[in-house]
């Protein structure tokens, strides 16, 4: 057996390690067989705002939930959207498919996942993430930044807002479905990083869509979810997360001195519900 190994850079997930790329050959019933796998590790986060949380299987941050996912079968394996093909969990590290492509069209994504939101029960296992924009926003606080007040005005609207959606119907969320999680590839929409895989308010997944693209993703969304999902709850809950996840990533971006892309807090203010 010959094997190679070679680290894969790029954002992942809080709690990620090291990812690795391996290729090489192996022997196979007598035969020699050319693999090329990413390993993927995890370990707790020990430092930062939500360390405390990262033992919490209901926390969004909490470190073994994307292995426990991939060994769960609950993930998408559909012609349309799906996970990385997973060849097998080993404790706390995961063998992916190492996925080629380009990057995937937002709008194909929002209609496959609503199709795929529409089909898919929550299940009932201890370790899938409750509702992250609240626990995210638990730990968070306004400081005095140069941003547009009106976005100030959305964050003091968190109780408001948190609470209507709190009142939608309830689904199997993928919790970062933003445009660099999304790779078109073979026909289909391969969604990567599932650790923070979890329950939340229908429409909540739209909004790292849309803030990835400022582009309004509710149409086509409901047109994959084909009659599943009320078009009111869909809009309360894309609109309710983009005002506040919003709110709070021009937050970041301003206290760490960076420029906010072009039409930012225009787009965010006028998806506000």
């Amino acid at each position: 057996m010959r094997c190679r190994s070679a680290p894969v850079t790029g954002s992942s997930g809080a709690a990620t390690g090291a990812v690795t790329r391996l290729t090489g050959v192996a022997a196979c019933d007598g035969a020699e067989v050319a693999f090329r796998v990413v390993r993927k590790e995890f370990r707790p986060v020990r430092t930062g705002r939500h360390a405390p949380y990262a033992d919490d299987p209901r926390h969004w941050a909490y470190w073994r939930r994307e292995p426990l996912a991939y060994a769960s079968g609950l993930l998408p394996y559909g012609t349309e959207l799906t996970a990385p093909r997973c060849h097998g969990v080993v404790d706390d590290v995961v063998y992916l498919a190492d996925v080629s492509g380009s990057p995937g069209s937002p709008r194909v994504a929002a209609r496959r996942l609503g199709a795929w939101q529409a089909g898919a029960a929550v299940p009932g296992v201890p370790w899938l993430a409750g509702h992250q924009l609240a626990q995210r926003l638990a730990v968070g606080e306004w400081t005095p930044v140069d941003a547009d007040p009106r976005v100030a005005g959305l964050w003091r609207r968190q109780e408001e807002l948190l609470n209507a959606l709190a009142r939608l119907p309830v689904v199997l969320t993928h919790g970062d479905f933003s445009p660099g999680n999304l790779v078109a590839s073979e026909g289909r929409t391969v969604v990567l990083d599932w650790a923070t895989l979890g329950a939340g308010p229908v429409g909540a997944d739209l909004a790292a869509l849309a803030l990835g693209t400022l582009a309004d993703p509710v149409p086509d969304y409901l047109a994959g979810a084909a009659g599943r999902f009320r078009r009111d709850d869909v809009e309360l809950g894309y609109r309710a997360t983009v005002a506040l996840t919003g709110a709070g990533r021009v937050h970041w971006m301003l206290s760490r001195g960076m420029r906010l892309p072009e039409g930012y807090e225009e787009f965010v203010l006028s998806q506000a519900p």
